[in-house]
């Protein structure tokens, strides 16, 4: 189970597009031509990105299509260009394009930015799975997260040097921007208020290093944060560094509006999705004590799970928690106190991981995390960034006059083609020397 995501390509030229789609092909994208009419093959593929070309007449009237179509309207789309003009951005950002991408663009930037729509894809396809084990537990979820209705003005934070004061053009029409070229009162500026996006001008390393910072930070790493780049040196180290999308000065007001918008856009849809998840919780699906899901429905989620996985060739992780520290607590506070800490981790872990990673109380002290479209090497790295920040936390239990540490014990498996779930928990258990 390898497969990053599964692409449909819609109205290429077979001979122009032929270098962009072995490089998809090579950095593990299955890649479906489309040889039936676009929007029926879309219903039938299911896939995770659309990839339109110029090749066909007016791209923008296909994406009109596949965004009004039911079946495949909350897929995201891109659009290959051989060049990005500002009128086309424009016209892409009313139809509900999700991405612009140059057919030229460099590996390492093509990757960095179809990666977002991948995993916007990956949360869209569980949120489908939770509302089918939520109904079995007489929960109405929704299938599919959809952007709130109305304009909302978006609010923006400029960071750095400003000298062509891009950010007070946006701030006239479509924005609330507030400049900050300050970089550490950037960050807590992030911290302490929802801004949608931010603008980073980067003039040097410290700008790089600001937009790292925000991919470590718990609360920030996934804002949309734009860089605009002196060099195209600058360009490839910013996207290494997490940005979400890098433009050269001087940047037009127009395209860059449309950038930022765009990104926006999809930073709400992901919060519309987040919110949807939350509605799995419930009576029946919720464990009583920590209020993250139980056992019984992450036992159903994973069964479906696990069938996708198979059907759609992709890798899934489970990971489990074992925090024994928890007994001790226990003898020498209380029950309360040993339940009160439970609550904590529960909510931590939750908290650590992403929207579409389903969090459950398996056993007494024991939690499980199921990452969906996430191979091996990458979960061992959640996990033990998880082990790390609970093994370093100081909890605080009422009546409890001193500050609580744990002992985490982690072990994670990855599914195998004949995995059901039980072989899978009972890899994942050996990997934690236990048993689920």
């Amino acid at each position: 189970m390898n497969c990053l995501a599964t692409l449909l390509v819609a109205g290429t030229d077979p001979v122009s597009s032929a270098g962009l789609l072995d490089r998809l092909d090579a950095a593990g994208y299955a890649v479906v031509v489309a040889s039936e009419a676009p929007v029926a093959q879309a219903r039938r593929l299911c896939p995770d990105l659309i990839l339109i070309g110029e090749a066909a007449g007016d791209p923008l009237v296909l994406a009109t299509a596949l965004r009004a179509d039911p079946a495949c309207g909350g897929v995201p789309l891109v659009l290959l260009c051989e060049t990005i003009e500002t009128s086309l951005a424009q016209r892409a950002l009313a139809v509900g394009i999700d991405e612009l991408l140059l057919t030229s663009v460099e590996d390492a930037e093509m990757l960095a930015r179809l990666r977002p729509l991948v995993r916007l894809a990956t949360m869209q396809d569980e949120l489908r799975l939770r509302a089918v084990a939520a109904a079995t537990f007489g929960l109405k979820v929704a299938e599919r997260g959809k952007l709130p209705p109305g304009p909302e003005r978006p609010t923006l934070l400029a960071v750095g040097l400003d000298p062509d004061n891009i950010a007070g053009q946006l701030a006239e029409d479509d924005a609330d921007v507030t400049l900050c070229p300050d970089l550490y009162a950037a960050e807590r500026l992030l911290e302490q208020s929802p801004y949608d996006a931010a603008i980073v001008t980067a003039s040097g390393e410290a700008e790089l290093t600001f937009a790292s910072d925000l991919r470590h930070n718990s609360r920030l790493f996934n804002l949309p944060v734009v860089m605009l780049a002196d060099t195209s040196e600058t360009l490839a180290r910013a996207y290494r560094r997490g940005a979400s999308r890098v433009l050269l000065r001087p940047v037009e007001t127009d395209l860059l509006r449309t950038v930022v918008l765009t990104l926006v856009r999809r930073q709400r849809l992901r919060w519309a999705i987040r919110a949807a998840f939350g509605q799995s919780l419930g009576p029946t699906t919720a464990d009583a004590l920590t209020g993250i899901h139980g056992r019984p429905f992450l036992d159903r989620a994973l069964d479906l799970r696990l069938a996708a996985a198979r059907e759609r060739d992709r890798p899934l992780t489970a990971v489990l928690f074992a925090i024994p520290s928890v007994d001790s607590v226990r003898a020498h506070f209380g029950e309360a106190a040993g339940d009160h800490l439970l609550r904590q981790l529960g909510q931590w872990i939750s908290r650590l991981v992403r929207a579409e990673d389903l969090v459950a109380r398996i056993a007494t002290n024991r939690f499980c995390v199921v990452l969906p479209d996430t191979p091996l090497v990458e979960a061992e790295v959640v996990m033990h960034r998880i082990a790390g920040v609970l093994s370093h936390t100081d909890f605080a239990i009422p009546e409890v006059y001193q500050p609580v540490r744990v002992w985490v014990r982690v072990g994670c498996a990855e599914a195998r083609a004949d995995d059901d779930r039980p072989a899978l928990l009972a890899r994942a258990a050996l990997a934690l020397e236990d048993e689920v």
